[in-house]
């Protein structure tokens, strides 16, 4: 019994290794802090371009060590088509009181965050190309955080 429980156990975190990998990005310039891994479910490093589907939710998750103690990170999104830079809305821009970051605020020097947004797009969003911009800022409006991963939308027809 306890066997099938640990291969169990195993499979799973196989799978969801396998299914949440890390995506091609970009750093645009991240001062306070290294990032470690960017990924979305179903996406992977070797993808010119992440492709979202509309009406699936599919979690992003941003991995970053910071470089000094910070006590507030405010988070901006914007959406990239031929460098026209569009601001996406965001339930929350202040990452520490947003119950579903998984970012618990102060955050210390040294030790790895993982902060995570559902992405989620509306069903009649059409098929395009674009950048994501995803930017973290502090109290003083330096970058914590900045990534820019390309992306394509695909309409799957039922």
């Amino acid at each position: 019994m306890m066997n099938r429980a640990v291969t169990s156990v195993l499979f799973c975190a196989v799978l969801c290794s396998c299914y949440a990998s890390s995506v091609a990005y970009r750093d645009c310039g991240s001062t306070l802090s290294n990032v470690t891994e960017v990924s979305i479910p179903g996406c992977h490093e070797m993808d010119a371009r992440c492709t979202l589907i509309p009406g699936v939710n599919m979690m992003l998750s941003i991995k970053f060590i910071p470089n000094v103690d910070i006590s507030q990170v405010n988070v901006f999104a914007h959406g990239v088509v031929y460098h026209v830079s569009s601001p996406l809305p965001l339930d929350e821009h202040d990452v520490c009181k947003d119950p579903y970051s998984g970012i618990q605020c102060p955050l210390e020097r040294g030790q790895e965050y993982n902060y995570m947004y559902m992405l989620s797009l509306h069903k009649k969003t059409p098929n395009y190309r674009l950048d994501l911009k995803w930017e973290f800022q502090d109290a003083e409006g330096e970058k914590i955080v900045c990534v820019i991963i390309p992306v394509q939308v695909r309409v799957v027809k039922d």
